[in-house]
């Protein structure tokens, strides 16, 4: 468990219960960090940098490579020869929001994040799943993200100061909270994408939905005439139906009167027939039961033939089952007499078992005997154990105090070994610094009238560069304005372009589609496309396809055209008019089709000249090019239709022009030849021939367009170089008058810092003088104490050797009452094993005694039986005497019954011969009237089948009404007078016109007017959402300005603010020197990158580059702490970044981060012990055993000056997991043994 506080505290943890492992960390450990400074120490390669690790990724790290691994799965413990591998890991991180820091209404975060090693993976907020995205956006600003400022990690020291300006401005950007306008700016930059798309996308909705509703309007008038039509069809067809069904209906009454008479007659000669077969059938029930009574006479004389042999088959039987029950009787004696010994052996084996149990009975009991006096004795072991381990624990707390002592002693002689050596080393290096400054003092004196002369030049070629500087950015505002107009024109040709290219795929897309015919259409160019052969060879495409006019015509001609711009065109009309005789039904809707060859080269042509006439702007033909092939299909449909340029013109040249001539406007209005006008405002965007006019322009066009693009483009990129050189000119001049005046501004201080130095040398060698005899008095009084502290930590060390060996010697009686007690323990286990032996060969004993006297008794059982079963075998033998005898009589009566059924069959048979005569008779008479019955059923028949098809007519009819109208005939109630009757010819005439009207209106969509309504209404909805897309891009746009300008604002004054605290911590950090942060363009600050300057003391201004290792580190943390003034973070995580740094550059670290605990809390892996006295808290990391880390508690004493981890402080935690295992054990024992 990780927990930063206090502001805001969080907490981190691998879940333990669920044994989850994140790399080589223990699942069941937690880290508690509190406030203040956190160390974590350890050797190399014991895991310290895992927590690091963690952390980074439970916040969102995505990279593998800064894991240190290869892929996502590598961060689930793998295992070691120990412990298994885990299937997963898992981190959960907490923040304290009590101050509402994050944006959630809780006053606790809980962030978790999981990965299994399928390489799927998942994140919580507050326990619910959310998305890394989710994350970042809550995280954004407060500086704890993953590529935020709060985690430096090893090695990477310095790559704040290596990466790209651009890079680098991310952490800026992260300290001014600006990451989170720049992450919503791109969401609204793509949105404003989004809408864009789907406006170019709608307007070409728009335009289709339009082009339909032309189109629904005209079918919607089809309709409308198909409705009267059919309306009236219906009245005059129900009319006819109506007297067809009367005159069907009085046809069928005559039929079924006469079907009635015929029944009748039918009937009676039933009747008679009837009479004659009761007749035959009395006679044939008589002839059946004499036939019976023979049946019964023959069936009783074989039935007693059966007894007979029944009788003589049961008297062999018993005899023979006589001799066989003597013989069993014979048998069952002798097994009598072997039973009777047998139960004599068990009842003798039956004494012997009882025998055996008393005495291991008597066994037992001394088994068990022995067993409680076993127990008692471990009971007594386990006291006296007990006791000892108390005394040793106290003998071991008293241990611990006196190392704590003689510790505390070593330490004291340790501090005051330091303090003499040190005072001793301070007074020779005061000594030896007083030499030098005095050295000092006299070449201060030469330096100044150096510096003096150099100030001079450096003055004069200031003002040289300030004078080139102010030409160069005039030059430069010049570059960038003609760049700036390059730019726009270069932009408007993009778009230009962009929209050229946009408007042909859409219009190649409808082309591709065929959008805007009609099925049929575009199933015979589907077929003329495919076929090679055969009738639609002929097909040379639509009548659009083969014209070519301007866009500006386009609109005109295509209301000159109408429907027949749909027309398929021929070569030849012979096959496809054959085709279309047998197989016109299987197109898919109404088709029209020209042939070229039936077109004469002289019809149609115009003899009327109209081009003198007022408005009147040319011909229609006039306006089309097209094949020399095509001329008379052109003439043919444009030859009589002129282009005026208004209705007005066009109504009054149609009232004094020759008869059979069109007029269409240029607004789109038509007066067909009959006199009709069709007019009204049109919305049509794209119709077939404005189509391939648009991508015929559009295809030209595209070529310039791209020629223009390629040059705008090239004209801007040289006005950019342009630009950019006078930028690097600038730039050039702006370093150069920048390092003259710090060469100017750092001469003035090197001089003023000499006049200090001078002064400050001379107060410096009063005060090394006086710090001299300091130090002398120091070492002595030092050296005078250190004896005294050697004496006692002498004698405590003696005690400390004392105290061990009582240890010792207590654990060597502890070791042997344990061994007393493991031999107990095991004597009573033997015992108790040897008791249940004994009562497991009682149990067994006592089975066997009564499986013994089970088998007794069932020996006695059998005995019984055997008896009973020879007293029955002699009762069987006397019964089969008996029904020997009886048998022999019976068969006697049996032959006497024998003859006298024989007498009686023959007496039967007569009597049937006699009832046969009379039965032949009869039936000849039923024969005579059952053929009179069959002639009338045939006559019946005959009308039947009249009236069924009269019946069928009435139904087919009724049906067809049915069908076409939902009529009922059967319920309709329509008088018709003797008139209406009688004008079937007339009305039949109406109906075949009706039906030839509806036929010639062709195919109709019985739906256009319920889509027409429909149509409207996505007209209008499309239309508002047009306006509703124009509306949210506008917002849109205003949104990335406001986001753009509120992002300049905070990057702007956060520069400015960690600006001031960087140079002002560079100073502390280094005790001097300069430091900087610079944007590359100042102009563009949304998007400029950001250098770093600087210049440690004494030395010139470098790139940070070439700068040292520890000097590297010092001005990353001086950057870092910057921005953590300015934009505090809670935590700050530094992963061995003082390894770079010596002992003095550590000790001004560590000072400097004590200003920032109020805040924000620290947590340091690290090997240096300066860094480690700084701390508040201290963890150890091992790794005792391979591939797992754990951790141990550690204290400042038990770490080395190298950093590592004392070997006695790990056998000290060593000791305590044992005592708690070993503890664990024995109650485990114990509860066993009980």
């Amino acid at each position: 468990m990780i927990r930063f506080s206090p502001r805001p505290s969080c907490l981190s943890h691998a879940q333990s219960d669920r044994n989850r492992r994140f790399q080589e960390l223990r699942g069941e450990d937690a880290l508690k960090i509190p406030p203040g400074i956190t160390v974590v120490v350890g050797p190399n390669g014991s895991g310290k940098s895992n927590i690091v690790d963690g952390l980074k990724w439970v916040l969102g790290e995505q990279s593998v490579k800064s894991l240190r691994g290869k892929e996502m799965a590598d961060v689930i413990f793998n295992g070691s020869s120990s412990r298994r591998a885990t299937n997963s890991a898992e981190i959960t991180i907490t923040f304290d929001n009590s101050s509402r820091l994050l944006p959630i209404e809780s006053p606790e975060v809980h962030i978790t994040r999981r990965v299994y090693r399928s390489g799927e993976g998942e994140y919580l907020i507050n326990r619910q799943p959310s998305r890394l995205r989710d994350i970042r956006q809550l995280l954004s600003g407060t500086g704890m993200g993953t590529q935020a400022y709060s985690v430096i990690e090893q090695g990477k020291v310095d790559v704040l100061l290596q990466s790209s300006p651009r890079d680098r401005r991310l952490i800026f950007e992260e300290a001014a909270g600006i990451s989170l306008f720049k992450s919503k700016k791109l969401e609204a930059l793509r949105r404003l994408e989004r809408v864009e798309q789907n406006l170019l996308r709608l307007s070409d909705i728009v335009d289709e939905v339009e082009s339909r509703l032309r189109s629904i309007r005209l079918q919607a008038g089809k309709a409308r005439r198909y409705k009267e039509y059919n309306d009236r069809l219906q009245e005059l067809r129900t009319q006819v139906a109506m007297v067809d069904w009367r005159r069907l209906s009085e046809r069928l009454a005559a039929i079924e009167t006469e079907l009635a008479e015929l029944e009748r007659r039918r009937e009676s000669d039933e009747a008679e027939s009837q009479v004659l077969e009761v007749a035959i059938l009395d006679v044939e029930t008589e002839s059946e039961r004499a036939t019976e009574s023979i049946r019964s006479a023959e069936s009783r004389i074989a039935a007693n033939r059966e007894r007979i042999a029944a009788r003589e088959s049961t008297l062999a039987h018993e005899r023979r089952r006589s001799r066989d029950l003597e013989r069993e009787a014979a048998t069952l004696r002798g097994r009598l007499a072997q039973m009777t010994v047998r139960a004599g052996d068990l009842r003798q084996q039956a004494n012997d078992t009882a025998e055996a149990c008393e005495d291991a009975q008597r066994r037992h009991q001394e088994i068990a005997r022995r067993a409680t006096e076993g127990e008692r004795r471990l009971t007594d072991s386990l006291e006296r154990l007990d006791r000892l381990r108390g005394e040793h624990k106290q003998r071991e707390a008293a241990y611990l105090e006196q190392m704590a002592v003689a510790a505390e002693w070593g330490n004291r002689a340790s501090a005051l070994e330091s303090r003499a050596a040190s005072a001793e080393v301070a007074r020779q290096q005061y000594q030896k610094r007083l030499e030098e400054l005095q050295n000092q003092r006299e070449t201060l004196a030469r330096q100044h009238e150096s510096l003096g002369r150099e100030a001079e030049t450096l003055g004069r070629r200031v003002a040289e560069r300030e004078e080139g500087l102010a030409s160069a950015r005039g030059e430069l505002d010049s570059a960038r304005a003609r760049a700036k107009a390059a730019q726009e024109e270069l932009a408007e040709r993009v778009v230009r372009h962009g929209t050229a290219v946009q408007r042909i795929s859409v219009l190649e897309d409808l082309q591709r589609r065929q959008e805007g015919v009609g099925a049929g259409v575009k199933q015979v160019l589907g077929e003329a496309h495919a076929a090679s052969d055969g009738p639609f060879r002929q097909v040379l495409g639509l009548v659009a396809d083969l014209l070519h006019v301007s866009v500006e015509a386009a609109p005109v001609i295509e209301v000159a055209l109408g429907e027949k711009a749909e027309q398929i065109v021929l070569a030849e009309a012979g096959e496809i008019g054959r085709y279309l005789q047998d197989h016109s039904h299987r197109l898919a809707g109404r088709v029209g089709f020209v042939a070229l060859d039936r077109l004469d080269s002289d019809i149609d042509r115009q003899t009327v000249d109209l081009h003198d006439r007022p408005g009147v702007l040319g011909r229609a033909d006039r306006f089309v090019e097209s094949e020399p092939r095509c001329a008379p299909l052109v003439r043919r449909l444009l030859g009589r239709t002129w282009v005026v340029e208004n209705l007005a013109d066009a109504l009054r040249l149609a009232e004094s022009a020759p008869r059979g001539l069109r007029f269409v406007t240029l607004a789109g209005e038509l007066i067909e030849a009959d006199g009709s006008i069709a007019a009204g405002p049109s919305h049509v965007a794209v119709g077939l021939i404005a189509r391939r006019s648009e991508l015929r322009q559009l295809a030209s066009q595209q070529t310039a367009l791209e020629e223009e693009l390629v040059e705008c483009r090239q004209r801007a990129e040289e006005c950019e170089r342009r630009v950019q050189r006078r930028k690097d000119d600038v730039r050039r001049l702006e370093q150069e008058h920048r390092q003259l005046l710090d060469a100017r501004g750092q001469l003035n201080r090197r001089i003023d810092a000499t006049d200090e130095r001078r002064a400050e040398v001379d107060r410096q060698c009063a005060v090394r003088e006086s710090e001299r005899d300091d130090a002398a008095r120091q070492h002595e009084e030092a050296v005078g104490a250190l004896a005294e502290v050697q004496t006692g930590w002498q004698t405590a060390r003696a005690a400390l050797v004392e105290m061990e060996r009582e240890v010792v010697a207590l654990d060597r009686r502890v070791e042997e009452v344990e061994n007393e007690r493991r031999e107990s323990l095991r004597s009573t286990t033997e015992v108790k094993v040897e008791l249940a032996k004994s009562e497991e060969q009682l149990h067994n004993l006592k089975i066997r005694l009564r499986q013994f006297e089970e088998s007794q008794q069932e020996r006695q059982r059998v005995l019984t039986e055997n008896r009973q079963q020879m007293a029955n075998c002699l009762q069987q033998a006397r019964q089969s005497a008996w029904t020997i005898l009886q048998a022999e009589s019976e068969i006697a009566e049996l032959y006497l019954h024998k003859e006298q059924l024989a007498a009686k069959t023959v007496e039967f048979v007569n009597r049937r011969n006699e009832l046969a005569a009379r039965k032949a008779e009869a039936a000849k008479n039923v024969q005579y009237i059952r053929s009179r019955i069959r002639k009338l059923e045939e006559t019946i028949h005959a009308r039947e089948l009249a009236a069924g098809e009269i019946r069928h007519e009435r139904n087919t009819l009724a049906d067809r009404l049915r069908e076409d109208y939902q009529i009922e005939l059967s319920q309709l109630e329509i008088e018709l007078n003797e008139e209406e009757q009688h004008r079937r010819e007339e009305v039949q005439q109406e109906i075949d016109e009706l039906r030839a009207k509806i036929n010639n209106l062709g195919n109709v969509n019985l739906e256009a007017l319920a889509e027409l309504k429909e149509l409207d209404e996505r007209h209008q909805h499309l239309s508002g959402q047009y306006q509703d897309l124009t509306s949210a891009k506008n917002e849109l746009l205003r949104i990335v300005e406001r986001i753009n300008s509120d992002s300049r604002r905070l990057f702007s004054d956060t520069l400015e603010t960690v600006r001031g605290h960087f140079q002002q911590l560079f100073r502390d950090l280094f005790g001097g020197g300069q430091a900087d942060i610079v944007l590359e363009d100042e102009v563009d600050i949304l998007e400029s990158g950001i250098e770093i300057v600087a210049r440690p003391p004494g030395k010139e201004p470098r790139n940070i580059s070439l700068l040292s290792g520890g000097e590297k580190t010092l001005t990353c943390v001086a950057l870092l702490l910057a921005i953590f003034r300015s934009r505090p973070s809670p935590f700050c995580v530094l992963d061995e970044v003082d390894a770079a740094l010596d002992e003095a550059n550590i000790g001004r670290f560590t000072e400097v981060l004590q200003d920032f605990l109020t805040w924000t809390q620290f947590i340091i892996v690290t090997h240096s012990k300066k860094t480690m006295a700084c701390a508040n808290t201290i963890y150890g990391v091992t790794m005792q055993e391979s591939g797992i880390s754990k951790r141990v508690s550690v204290s400042f004493e038990d770490v080395s000056e190298d950093g590592r981890i004392l070997p006695s402080a790990l056998r000290r935690a060593n000791e305590q997991a044992q005592r708690a295992v070993d503890d664990e054990q024995t109650k485990d024992e114990e509860t066993q043994a009980a």
